[in-house]
């Protein structure tokens, strides 16, 4: 007789293994075809052999809790979750995160089915903890963190959801063509597409984008191609935008972080010497005094103003970057990144003739296509995760 009366699901996924075999049919042609391609078959056969005997041990040691019932994670997009369900997810990262989305406000438990080959951020639990740690969570002794989740929808009512985050791009990551609107201004862009990342997302595909750019910004003086500019003349205000908020800005104060100057003031860079704000804020507001204000100094983010959001899994503002951006004639690279927040949401209107996709938490399969005459409009969801911790 079980214990409780609650439903334990077990969210499995294929290896890389059983991907192999789908396609090649018997274990000899895959592991000619692994081979062929330089890999370590063995090393597929471990990996493939120690994610059954961790689901399998998940399962027996569950057996006396409740229901159990094995889904693989192609079925969830049609599963119906009860609402006292519990959750359990065997596998990597992703697979939380993929799960989570289809949840309503069940909690998942995140298992770690290897843990000398992989991180798992979202699997802090080993196989042997499984049956303390839903028996807790069952009598309601275990600490819930809530995830903030992003949501995609475009003007055809189609949403998608992310936990981690979002890419708008091309499909094969080629050159993206869009119009970027945000805060106000919009921009025509060409680049390897856009992230836009949850806090919970932060220190994965933004981590390395964060890194990269930090590198290279350290490392460039000067202007190497020869030529400086990004076409800055190109971001203009989003008229529709702007209209609707003149009235809720003019009664608003200034925000404490916008700095307005004249155009002879120079964009701030991330870090500045005490004596360089000092003479900045002062010439400022010299400015503001002699009514000489123009334009809004572009704001740079630094690492102090995104720690409410980088690895804060409830955090209520989203981080957009634009990869690889290319400055032309035509296209700018000035709105290239930025916090979404509830009240100033990303939008991006799509350029591309074919191929333009919308996927999230690096499930290409699970796509809205996002072709010419399309507009998106990427903020917060408005359901949330639970994760167990």
């Amino acid at each position: 007789m079980n214990k409780y009366e609650n439903r334990i699901v077990i969210i499995t996924r294929e290896t890389r293994l059983e991907k192999v075999l789908a396609a090649q049919n018997t274990i000899s042609q895959a592991r000619f075809y692994v081979k062929q391609l330089g890999a370590d078959f063995d090393e597929y056969e471990t990996e493939h052999t120690q994610y059954n005997n961790s689901v399998q041990m998940v399962r027996r040691n569950l057996h006396d809790l409740g229901k159990i019932q094995v889904l693989d994670r192609r079925y969830l997009p049609n599963f119906v979750f009860a609402p006292d369900d519990i959750i359990v997810a065997v596998g990597q990262d992703g697979l939380v995160a993929n799960t989570m989305k289809y949840l309503d406000d069940q909690a998942i438990i995140g298992v770690n089915p290897d843990p000398g080959r992989w991180d798992g951020v979202l699997l802090p639990f080993k196989p042997t903890d499984a049956v303390k740690i839903v028996s807790e969570t069952i009598e309601g002794k275990r600490k819930i963190e809530e995830v903030t989740m992003a949501k995609a929808r475009v003007q055809n009512g189609q949403e998608l959801l992310a936990v981690n985050d979002f890419f708008i791009g091309q499909r094969g990551h080629t050159s993206a063509r869009y119009i970027i609107k945000f805060k106000g201004n919009k921009e025509p862009q060409s680049s390897s597409g856009v992230i836009v990342s949850t806090g919970l997302g932060s220190t994965g595909w933004m981590k390395s984008i964060l890194a990269g750019a930090k590198r290279i910004s350290s490392s460039v003086i000067g202007n190497p191609l020869g030529f400086d500019y990004e076409n800055e003349n190109l971001v203009e205000a989003d008229m529709k935008l702007s209209r609707s908020s003149k009235i809720e800005e003019a009664s608003m104060p200034m925000p404490a972080q916008e700095v307005y100057a004249d155009e002879e003031i120079l964009e701030q860079p991330a870090v500045m010497d005490i004596r360089d704000f000092k003479e900045t804020e002062k010439r400022a507001s010299a400015s503001s005094k002699s009514k000489m204000m123009k334009r809004p100094i572009k704001k740079s983010y630094g690492m102090s103003e995104l720690q409410d959001v980088m690895g804060k899994w409830g955090s209520t503002e989203l981080v957009f970057a634009v990869r690889e951006p290319f400055p032309s004639k035509s296209t700018g690279a000035t709105l290239v990144f930025g916090k979404i927040s509830e009240r100033e949401p990303l939008r991006i209107e799509s350029l591309m003739g074919e191929n333009g996709v919308i996927f999230s938490d690096g499930i290409e399969q699970d796509y809205i296509s996002f072709n010419s005459g399309m507009e998106v409009t990427i903020g917060l969801a408005g359901k949330k995760g639970h994760m167990v911790i």
